[in-house]
């Protein structure tokens, strides 16, 4: 009766991982890494700049500068929109509790962003440089 207890235990677990695995889709499984910002509001990162990343693993994201984190939360996609709609959920940092929208574009292991100010309702509609908010061009942090 153990035996049977825990191999359904085991099977249980199996399951529960692998629909956790098929449950990111196409867009979330696009994101994960660590993207290096590279320009900001179309300026090139200086050189000597404090390195700046964002990094996520599943839907939680991690925002640095030179390793220190700064900011952390959660991401929400919907990529039925173009370009993708992105919601970022601030759970630390200095505007935590807050929620920022945004829209980005991947291909080619680069992404642009762009993003409203923290709080602020109302969500870009493209990628463009434009005032009220913020445009990162990042690229991807190779592995290792």
């Amino acid at each position: 009766m153990m035996r049977m207890a825990a191999i359904a235990l085991i099977s249980l677990a199996t399951m529960t991982s692998e629909s956790g695995q098929e449950t990111m889709s196409k867009e979330l499984t696009s994101l994960q890494g660590t993207w290096i910002i590279t320009a900001f509001n179309g300026q090139e990162a200086p050189a000597g700049a404090p390195e700046v990343t964002l990094s996520f693993t599943n839907d939680k994201y991690a925002q640095t500068v030179d390793g220190n984190i700064v900011e952390r939360g959660t991401v929400k996609l919907d990529a039925s929109k173009k370009p993708m709609w992105l919601d970022l959920q601030i759970v630390e940092g200095d505007d935590a509790n807050k929620l920022q929208l945004g829209v980005a574009q991947i291909a080619d292991g680069k992404m642009t962003l762009k993003l409203a100010m923290p709080a602020a309702t109302t969500r870009p509609t493209d990628l463009a440089v434009s005032d009220g908010f913020l445009v990162f061009s990042m690229t991807l942090k190779p592995k290792g």
